[in-house]
């Protein structure tokens, strides 16, 4: 199935607001389709411009802003101040020991050193290669959708990232390295400079899943009637009304 179909097929099943949105990583920066944007920028920006207006582009981590973000995918080996938790105290916890389970609980490829030189980052209709990883941003009746989706083959959980930080790079690298689907809660710089919404939640999943598995179980679980979106109001009731607005049984005569 082509990136486009799959795209179209999601957002018919899930209805979604924005677009979702493929990413691939590169170990050679020489390998990136096309040349970075000439100012930096972080990667949740990169995300906004493909998810809002379809557009596809690279980024390398000398053109980027947010070590944190550029961390947990890879880009760079993890710097000091966050690997020990110094980074989060203050904005986050009281001290270091506190700050520094408030990082480790936030997944990054970058605790084991560089994995990768460069990120593509577009609108999965337009991406004319197969991405590492999707990832769609939902509000929580979708992402319930998205849950049952995944859980139809296995019943098997899915993984949620709720320490609120670097969520969405945080689940992309993830997903990436455990091959799991992955539910983030965006934290405040997605919502500062990626312009994600209060009622969005973010998903991330490997593409080999989206494509093989996960459009065709959204299809199955919404047969039962139960995992749909929008949710039907059940209007199997009588309701009860002022009398003024109630007919009377003088109403029904002649």
């Amino acid at each position: 199935m082509e990136s486009k179909e799959l795209a179209e097929k999601l957002d018919r099943s899930l209805r979604l607001d924005t677009r979702p949105v493929g990413i691939k990583l590169y170990k050679r920066k020489e390998e990136l389709p096309r040349k970075p944007l000439n100012f930096k920028l972080n990667i949740c920006q990169l995300v906004s411009m493909a998810r809002y207006q379809g557009k596809v582009n690279t980024g390398v981590p000398e053109m980027m802003v947010c070590s944190m973000g550029a961390a947990c995918t890879g880009l760079i080996k993890t710097p000091a101040a966050i690997a020990t938790g110094k980074a989060a105290v203050g904005p986050y916890v009281k001290d270091e020991v506190a700050g520094k389970a408030f990082m480790d609980n936030t997944f990054k490829l970058g605790d084991t050193g560089k994995k990768f030189d460069g990120i593509l980052v577009g609108a999965l209709e337009n991406l004319q290669v197969d991405p590492d990883v999707v990832v769609i941003y939902a509000n929580p009746a979708q992402i319930m959708r998205l849950i049952h989706a995944c859980t139809y083959d296995t019943g098997e959980k899915v993984a949620a990232d709720t320490v609120a930080e670097a969520a969405l790079c945080s689940s992309i690298g993830f997903a990436i390295a455990k091959e799991k689907p992955v539910i983030g809660f965006p934290c405040a710089g997605d919502r500062i400079f990626g312009g994600t919404q209060n009622t969005e939640l973010v998903f991330v999943a490997p593409y080999s899943l989206v494509r093989d598995k996960l459009l065709a179980n959204l299809e199955r679980t919404a047969q039962g009637g139960f995992s749909v979106y929008p949710i039907p109001p059940n209007m199997f009731w009588t309701p009860t009304m002022p009398p003024t607005y109630t007919i009377q049984p003088e109403d029904l005569t002649e």
